[in-house]
């Protein structure tokens, strides 16, 4: 008390007490994803009928990858509050990640019925349109997406990878150094941009990159493989196989490492 109040007089209030739902929002935000859950579970024991509190449990246990428990906290999330966008957002990102591109953009659809103006449903259901292959309709998703924020570098990102499947090189590669400006660690973005330039055949940019990539994000494997292999390309077998092991000193229990090592074996 002391320590806390450390001013003289003296404190006329009852008790202090917590705010559970605050408490659980600092918790969350600072990773501290039980802790967080502890306090959100307190506030549904005393406040059933809210919302927010099932939400975020809901969030949580989706950055838990456990699906099953989101579902359930987001389904009744949107019981008590129907016209809840987040709530529909989030039920489309396990949709989609689950193979359910249907569920998906009717639920993303819901959420931007609600919120015409919703980014990030705009993003994301714009990159099942451009996993379907329905080019008109994931453009017009990630372009709106784009307009609404400008300086998010998902959504560069995946207008990028628009491009890159329509084989509209120079354009894939503008909207991924777009992604990268505002992020310099990308992974995604700067290894799909060496792989860009391996297939225009500028292998030393490529290489750059891919190395750039490594020393960013360390633990991102795709980089480490695509310069082994743009290695293997260039019959430089010893690069290559230095290359995987170092991935595979960090990642010992990495398949695709441990693949590519044996493929690079077998070759002549």
């Amino acid at each position: 008390m002391a320590k806390a109040i450390p001013l003289g007089g003296r404190l006329c209030q009852g008790t202090f007490q917590r705010n559970d739902f605050t408490y659980g929002v600092a918790l969350f935000q600072h990773g501290y994803f039980d802790q967080a859950a502890e306090s959100f579970q307190q506030v549904v024991a005393t406040r059933p009928d809210d919302p927010e509190a099932y939400y975020n449990l809901g969030t949580l246990s989706l950055r838990q990858n456990d699906f099953q428990k989101a579902r359930q906290y987001l389904q009744q999330t949107l019981k008590l509050r129907p016209d809840y966008p987040e709530a529909w957002n989030n039920l489309g990102m396990m949709a989609a990640q689950e193979g359910h591109p249907e569920e998906a953009v009717q639920n993303f659809q819901k959420s931007l019925q609600l919120r015409p103006a919703y980014a990030i449903a705009l993003l994301n259901l714009g990159n099942v349109y451009r996993r379907q292959g329905a080019n008109d309709k994931a453009l017009e998703c990630l372009n709106r997406a784009s307009q609404l924020q400008p300086d998010d570098p998902e959504i560069k990102y995946s207008l990028g990878m628009f491009y890159a499947q329509q084989n509209q090189a120079e354009r894939a590669a503008e909207y991924l150094h777009k992604a990268l400006e505002l992020r310099p660690d990308y992974p995604e973005a700067r290894n799909n941009l060496g792989v860009l330039y391996v297939r225009d055949k500028v292998y030393a940019q490529a290489e750059r990159e891919f190395k750039t990539c490594i020393q960013v994000d360390p633990d991102f494997d795709q980089s480490y493989l695509n310069l082994a292999r743009l290695y293997a390309m260039q019959n430089d077998k010893e690069k290559a196989r230095a290359v995987l092991a170092e991935l595979e000193r960090k990642q010992p229990a990495n398949q695709n490492a441990r693949k590519a090592m044996e493929m690079l074996e077998s070759l002549p």
